[in-house]
């Protein structure tokens, strides 16, 4: 039995329980052999997410492990607008007609997890007593990850969640904004306190939209930050206005940036007035 499995889309949160739970279960997890990426009329996200996904139907695999993004929530305002972000199956299964089955599993860990684990150990096993030894041998690894670290700089970054936990991402920024002497001031609460933050400046149905926003609270309210800098991913139109309508209701300078863009200009713009503030 051979489950593939996706690195991105929030995987950090989730991927660490679900790879020792299914080699406990004695499963071969599947890591996709990615391919020179290729050009597609996606996000840079999304181009990469299709990528492992061929690659692992062309190495074989009887499952694919996806994450549910929303916790099962709907909705049509903001990222519910994108498919990739509101139903992640359903959307490649439009993409790859032959999609291996999908076990889709919570993209946050906590002791409700432990009904899917059960569930999903019985679908790939038919073995109720090896599920309940898997279980008790990861247990341990129910704990949510903690945040990254980030440097204590003036320019907030916010951004979609399964862009912040992206180590190259973050490089990235990090990189664009050493250039113009400025340092990055990543979010480093937890997701549902960012939630919380999001709840008090605009009221959100997906939980990421909830995520995102409240980036823009929380960040804007710390002393130390004295810019910030929204980052979205190409061809991704809700974000944009989201962030725009979360943004006006605040008072800190901001610059609004695409990923795999020049952002040369737009960080002196924003440098400058942060120097006048």
């Amino acid at each position: 039995m051979r489950v593939g499995v996706l690195r991105g889309f929030l995987s950090r949160r989730y991927l660490g329980f679900w790879e020792a739970y299914l080699k406990a279960l004695g499963v071969e997890v599947v890591r996709a052999e990615v391919p020179p990426a290729r050009h597609q009329p996606y996000c840079l996200p999304v181009q990469g997410l299709l990528a492992q996904v061929e690659a692992l139907k062309t190495q074989g695999v009887d499952y694919l492990l996806l994450p549910d993004l929303q916790g099962g929530v709907e909705s049509e305002k903001g990222g519910g607008q994108c498919p990739w972000l509101l139903d992640l199956e359903a959307t490649l299964l439009r993409y790859f007609p032959g999609l291996p089955p999908v076990l889709k599993v919570p993209a946050e860990l906590s002791e409700r997890v432990l009904g899917r684990a059960g569930e999903v150990g019985h679908l790939l096993t038919q073995n109720p007593m090896l599920v309940g030894r898997a279980l008790d041998r990861v247990r341990g690894l129910l704990k949510p990850p903690p945040p990254l670290k980030t440097l204590l700089g003036s320019v907030g970054v916010v951004a979609q969640p399964y862009l912040l936990e992206d180590e190259s991402f973050r490089k990235a920024v990090e990189e664009a904004l050493a250039r113009e002497g400025l340092i990055p001031y990543f979010p480093d609460l937890p997701p549902e306190k960012l939630r919380e933050e999001g709840d008090r400046l605009l009221p959100m149905d997906l939980p990421t939209d909830r995520e995102l926003v409240g980036m823009v609270h929380y960040l804007h309210r710390l002393g130390r930050v004295k810019g910030l800098l929204l980052v979205v991913s190409y061809a991704c139109p809700p974000i944009p206005g989201l962030l725009r309508k979360a943004v006006r209701r605040l008072a800190k300078p901001y610059r609004l940036l695409t990923l795999g863009e020049d952002w040369g200009e737009a960080l002196r713009g924003l440098k400058e007035e942060l120097a006048g503030a």
